[in-house]
């Protein structure tokens, strides 16, 4: 397995296999408009990893290297595809959002939300500590969880 920043060509078959994710269907996010917000954030320079094995990418990261509470960079996704879960994928998808921003930020931020056991646990297990809730931020009957880890600067 790779980790290499997204490229345009992988964006179609990305968003296809995220769409077909619970959590991109709880949050309605179709192929299409997740692939049109893929174009938007490399067009705009956002960060994106994926995860490729054996010629197919398998996973994502989506973040911003700053600028998160003047303080940090926020993973706005990571997503592992089905099938392809379980492997090791989105630990070193983790693992390469906190190396780019460690070069720039002293803290790494995430959000994840309350009906994710999975996702805390995994984050957890990673050294993020739980900081709050944002009851309703994106979704009325949902909280996102605010996570929070200190990388090795400051």
């Amino acid at each position: 397995m790779t980790v290499r920043p997204l490229a345009a060509e992988d964006v179609p078959s990305l968003a296809r296999g995220l769409a077909a994710l619970p959590l991109m269907e709880r949050y309605r996010r179709s192929e299409g408009l997740i692939a049109a917000d893929l174009r938007a954030a490399l067009a705009r320079g956002d960060g994106l990893l994926v995860a490729e094995e054996d010629g197919a990418v398998r996973g994502l990261a989506w973040f911003l290297a700053s600028g998160t509470l003047a303080m940090g960079g926020y993973l706005r996704l990571i997503a592992v595809l089905p099938g392809a879960q379980g492997g090791g994928i989105g630990a070193a998808l983790l693992a390469a959002f906190e190396a780019a921003v460690a070069r720039a930020s002293a803290h790494a931020f995430l959000l994840v939300s309350d009906f994710n056991v999975g996702a805390q646990r995994f984050y957890e297990r990673h050294g993020y500590a739980r900081a709050g809730a944002l009851p309703g931020l994106v979704l009325p009957d949902v909280a996102e969880l605010l996570y929070w880890k200190r990388l090795g600067r400051g």
